[in-house]
């Protein structure tokens, strides 16, 4: 058994007062010092072996852990909204990718009634009208599925996140593959998206947005970002 837990905001009046941008930032550095502090507490208490932790201190490490990848992601958004340039260089996802995998590899030691308890399935129940997943898909998937046991390997828990509905599960898993596109990127040239779309015969394309240009990359051909939204027709 586990003991109930919560994360407790004691500075709800300092990020009323930030802005959108002081906010993400605030955020990204919280959670990634609440995710550190859980792995270390539970490891110093475990001989520094994280398959004795108690099922209690796994369920901090994970849920700070996917917080924090949310929040890494947030701060990626931000910096593309306020139109900044920056793209996070790879010595960055370096750093963030080892502990992204750990969290990721610690869920699968997680009982499967303990990850529901601190990530609960979306409250989406209209999926067959709209032929997608949702509530009663998950529930038919974990329905086949050992509450009492742990995940399991890699390979289970990937499987599971696919099934699963959850916003910060799935916002997490994006980030995830992200991070791993840009490392795949570094070895080989080429992002693990990009390349499957060369292998299926997907076009991908190049956005140059100071010169308000877009490229084919297996055409060559080039064409001009319109300036004008969508909703919006010029008429000459």
């Amino acid at each position: 058994m586990y003991r109930r837990f919560a994360v407790v905001g004691s500075e709800n009046d300092t990020l009323d007062k930030m802005n959108k941008t002081q906010r993400i930032i605030f955020l990204f550095d919280a959670w990634h010092r609440q995710c550190e502090t859980s792995l270390r507490r539970a490891t110093e208490a475990n001989a520094k072996n994280i398959s004795d932790c108690s099922q209690e201190d796994l369920m901090k490490i994970v849920f700070s852990g996917i917080k924090f990848i949310c929040s890494m992601g947030e701060v990626k958004k931000e910096h593309e909204r306020l139109d900044t340039g920056y793209m996070e260089p790879l010595e960055a996802s370096k750093v963030w990718y080892p502990l992204i995998e750990l969290i990721f590899n610690i869920i699968g030691q997680l009982e499967l009634r303990n990850f529901v308890t601190i990530f609960p399935i979306t409250k989406d129940f209209d999926g067959e009208r709209w032929e997608c997943k949702d509530y009663f898909y998950t529930m038919d998937v974990l329905s086949k599925m050992d509450w009492d046991k742990p995940i399991g390997t890699s390979e289970d828990v990937f499987r599971l996140l696919w099934d699963y509905q959850n916003d910060d599960l799935q916002y997490a898993y994006m980030e995830y593959m992200s991070t791993m596109s840009d490392m795949y990127r570094s070895q080989t040239g080429k992002g693990i998206m990009y390349e499957w779309c060369e292998d299926v015969e997907i076009d991908t394309y190049t956005v140059d947005r100071t010169a308000g240009i877009i490229k084919n990359n297996q055409t060559g051909e080039v064409n001009k970002i319109s300036r004008c939204p969508s909703y919006l027709r010029i008429i000459k």
